[in-house]
């Protein structure tokens, strides 16, 4: 190997005390790759700021960050100088400071603002995040002119096209001169050093989203060498700057009017020297901490009826999305939706997949056309959904489509039990149909579905039961790609409406009012909120993440604690054991949680033709995974002839009359802490809730 030499004196560069750093192999020798983790192992450093990491972020007055998700005013200087990047605005008005943002780059993150947060919503046509068009960062004054020397390292991120105007974004400028500028969408996808008369193109192949890393070196006499990312796109490019400029360096952007990037800011470093060779390949291997390259956004579509387009218009699956991008690295999110009718609508109030014929309620979403469900086509809320599939949604954006989201039971629970096998198969035509307007795979596009929200229209607690095990059955079939992301939606309240305003105790979990047929705000973004990590894993086991390959445990994977076991201590009292998903400890809240509400006991019978329902009257924390439910009466039939459920049909458990584990209280992984990035509606328990598999009930036992 050969020993990197920095310096006028030709100083040896260390990579540890007593290790030289070692370049290429010499002759004959087994190559050794050597990683380098400090840009100070490189001579000649006079600036260096990273804001991948929280702590090298500093507060508006001053202080390092102890975690992500929190107000900056400046970035670091990590090279013993002392010169921190501030933040600037051209207008003088602009004051508000941007976010340290987590999870931009695996588990790395950057600086920023997003101006629009969910549960906000932004205006059609924008994509999320939608950056703040007048906000860069500017260091001291540097002498970077054409007759010095001098070195500067950048790694940016561009989540989205500038939203803004459609211009280049400046990603370095100095004394009114842009010196790196990338195309955006009126461009043909450059990357151009020196913008102008002088200007080299550097790539023209930058994508929408991507993530780069550049060196610039100028060499008096010669000219700019860039490379980016690890290839060398430019040599003795020519320098139009003065020949003795000292000005400060703005980054990410032009100093003008509205002239920031929009563009996430990683990490920089500059060094009083044009660096040698050894110095630029341990520069190239330092950056190599950043999954450089074209980056993905992540869409979520949602199709379903008045529930799921109360969820769009509340924000609950932008939250979802923003939630599942903060778990896969990605550096964009949004939903592909909109509520409304025919022609063009993804959400449409008051249709099943097909009509409901006991209760005369309509349903085109497929045309039951009196043969085999295989062969349904699509009816007019069906082609709305193409429609809008097809001429109202970008084609980069439905190709970030990563997952189908169906918030969908309503009209559907009203059927009658004997309905199940034509239901199963026109949802399963349905799904493929979708799919087939994406030229998707069920393999690459999974579909994520809730368990049956509380349904009360028709009083058909049968229907509902049979609307949850058709998903359990899609669940269980490998080859149609879904998973159930919302287990338990029962803990929640109808909403509030102006001619039925929802009067709700949270002390007591006592409420009265509302729109019985459908969810409240807060609980629709609460459950966007849960589903966001078990809608991540399964994004990421279909291939569609970015730059995080893998979600640790720790991190929910099956939706809340899951009913194991139910023991039949007598005929009144049963012991509930679960099996916990991240949590450690169960809660049973003194509200009306504490009297049983939502646990009930089919005594004999069976979905399809119900026994007895009996409900309970207490349930009381036994253990860390253990309750005691007691039931208001005693059972008759014999333990295989009795099934416990949480809750039976169309029965509302109410929010926070749950039993949940523990969550928001347990240490989660080293930089999972999605509460501290994204705020503290994030920190939540998981509701307790039977598998989906156990869709017609928990089996009672006889045995502890």
């Amino acid at each position: 190997m050969s020993i990197i030499l920095a310096g006028p004196n030709n100083k040896v560069v260390m990579a540890a005390p007593g290790r030289p750093m070692l370049a290429a192999p010499l002759p004959g020798t087994v190559p050794i790759t050597v990683v380098t983790t400090s840009l100070t192992a490189v001579a000649g450093l006079t600036g260096w700021w990273d804001a991948g990491t929280a702590a090298g972020v500093l507060s508006p007055t001053g202080t390092p960050l102890t975690a992500f998700g929190a107000t900056a005013g400046s970035v670091a200087d990590k090279s013993g100088v002392g010169a921190a990047l501030t933040v600037w605005h051209q207008a003088t008005s602009g004051t508000t400071a941007p976010f340290a943002t987590g999870h931009l780059n695996g588990l790395l993150g950057g600086l920023g603002r997003n101006m629009v947060v969910p549960p906000n919503l932004p205006r059609s046509g924008q994509q999320l995040p939608v950056m703040d068009p007048d906000q860069g960062l500017i260091g001291a004054a540097m002498a970077l002119g054409s007759s010095a020397p001098w070195t500067v390292f950048l790694v940016w991120s561009r989540p989205n096209w500038r939203q803004s105007n459609p211009g280049s974004s400046t990603l370095l400028s100095i004394g009114g001169t842009a010196v790196l500028a990338a195309d955006n969408s009126s461009g043909t996808g450059r990357l151009v050093l020196f913008p102008g008369t002088q200007q080299t193109v550097l790539s023209s192949a930058l994508t929408r989203r991507h993530t780069h890393a550049a060196i610039l070196r100028n060499t008096p006499g010669v000219g700019v060498d860039v490379w980016l990312d690890a290839a060398r796109v430019a040599t003795a490019a020519a320098n139009p700057l003065a020949a003795s400029l000292s000005a400060p360096l703005l980054f990410l952007h032009s100093g003008s009017g509205t002239g920031g990037a929009e563009c996430w800011f990683h990490e920089a470093a500059v060094w009083g020297s044009a660096l040698a060779a050894p110095g630029v390949a341990a520069v190239q291997s330092y950056q190599a901490r950043w999954t450089r390259g074209p980056r993905k956004g992540i869409q979520i579509m949602v199709t379903g009826q008045s529930n799921a387009g109360n969820g769009l218009n509340d924000g609950a699956w932008h939250l979802l999305a923003q939630g599942v991008a903060w778990h896969l690295g990605a550096l964009g999110y949004g939903v592909v939706g909109a509520y409304g009718s025919p022609p063009a609508a993804t959400c449409i109030h008051g249709e099943g997949i097909y009509p409901v014929p006991a209760l005369g309620l309509s349903g085109s979403f497929l045309t039951n056309n009196g043969a085999d469900p295989s062969t349904w086509a699509f009816g007019s809320d069906g082609l709305a959904v193409q429609t809008w599939l097809q001429s109202n949604t970008a084609a980069a954006d439905a190709a970030d489509i990563a997952a189908i989201l169906w918030p969908w039971s309503e009209d559907d629970c009203t059927r009658q039990y004997s309905e199940k096998a034509t239901y199963e198969a026109a949802a399963r035509r349905l799904l493929s149909l979708e799919r087939g307007v994406l030229a998707r795979s069920a393999a690459s596009l999974p579909q994520v579905w809730w368990s049956a929200i509380p349904f009360s229209y028709g009083n058909n607690d049968a229907g509902v039961q049979m609307q949850r095990e058709v998903v359990a059955d899609m669940t269980a079939d490998a080859t149609q790609n879904v998973t159930v992301v919302l287990p338990q939606t029962s803990d929640s309240l109808p909403r509030s409406i102006g001619g039925a305003a929802l009067v709700y105790d949270p002390a007591t979990g006592l409420w009265s009012g509302g729109d019985p047929l459908h969810r409240d705000i807060p609980d629709n973004q609460r459950f966007g909120r849960l589903a966001a990590p078990l809608v991540a894993r399964a994004i990421l086991a279909s291939g569609g993440g970015d730059t995080v390959s893998t979600i640790p445990a720790g991190v929910p994977a099956a939706g809340g604690p899951v009913v194991t076991h139910v023991y039949r201590q007598s005929s009144t009292s049963l012991i509930v054991t679960v099996l916990h998903d991240c949590g450690t400890d169960l809660i049973v809240p003194a509200t009306q949680a504490a009297v049983g509400a939502g646990w009930a006991v089919m005594d004999g019978g069976s979905v399809a033709s119900p026994g007895t329902i009996v409900a309970a009257t207490a349930c009381v924390r036994l253990n860390a995974t253990q309750v005691t439910v007691t039931l208001a009466h005693g059972l008759v039939n014999g333990s295989a002839g009795c099934r416990l459920f949480y809750p039976y049909g169309a029965g509302t458990i109410g929010r926070g009359d749950a039993v949940t584990d523990n969550l928001s209280l347990v240490a989660m992984p080293a930089g999972w802490n999605i509460a501290a990035d994204l705020g503290a509606g994030w920190s939540l328990n998981m509701p307790v809730h039977v598998p989906m598999a156990a869709a017609s009930g928990v089996v009672l036992s006889d045995t502890p």
